[in-house]
């Protein structure tokens, strides 16, 4: 502001310091520096209220995002309920079930979950040593020249099984890839010590 009186007062002796009265110039020059001091203080008060204006603008602005920011927040849980895990688990291991004890048999037999009331031959055998689901051919039994390279080479490719398979009504045929069975009637599997099949469980 200081800087903006002296450039008036520049200006005004430069145009009014060759007049003929000094006192018409001293009066003159005051009435004009007043007229220039009142349009300097608009011109301040103008700003002023300019910046109010823009500083209430910014606060309702502000304002306004701030309510759209908590309409639009949601608390997102990192925590999954427990007792959900805990009992889809428990329902899973609820319906997987083994055979006690591990029924074979023929095509009479029914096959199932096998226990000591239900006995039922078991469909879902597992070998523990090549580590092959054990297949079954019903009202079939093995020819008596299978060997282990014939297995090992051709499991579980049935159409070149079958080159070993004879038809037996009631018989059902057992193998995997190192071991095979042929069995007629309701047996334990622990009576055959040469099988390391194992019940791979089954949905209840």
């Amino acid at each position: 502001m200081a800087d903006d009186l002296d450039d008036l007062l520049d200006e005004v002796e430069s145009k009014f310091c060759c007049s003929t009265s000094a006192s018409k110039q001293s009066s003159y020059v005051s009435k004009q520096m007043d007229q220039m001091c009142a349009n300097l203080k608009d011109k301040q008060q103008s700003r002023k209220q300019g910046c109010k204006r823009a500083e209430h603008e910014n606060d309702d602005i502000d304002a306004m995002l701030q309510e759209i920011l908590d309409d639009d927040y949601q608390p997102i849980s990192t925590h999954e309920p427990i007792s959900a895990k805990t009992s889809t688990s428990d329902s899973c291991s609820q319906t997987m079930l083994k055979c006690c004890p591990v029924f074979l048999g023929g095509s009479s037999v029914l096959h199932g979950i096998g226990t000591s009331i239900s006995q039922r031959a078991c469909n879902r055998l597992r070998c523990t040593s090549c580590d092959f689901s054990v297949l079954m051919f019903e009202d079939q039994e093995w020819d008596s020249s299978c060997n282990y390279l014939f297995f090992r080479n051709n499991m579980p490719d049935y159409h070149k099984l079958k080159g070993k398979l004879k038809k037996r009504k009631g018989g059902r045929a057992y193998a995997c890839q190192c071991s095979w069975h042929s069995a007629l009637s309701l047996s334990d599997l622990r009576e055959q010590q040469q099988l390391k099949w194992v019940c791979g469980k089954h949905k209840a």
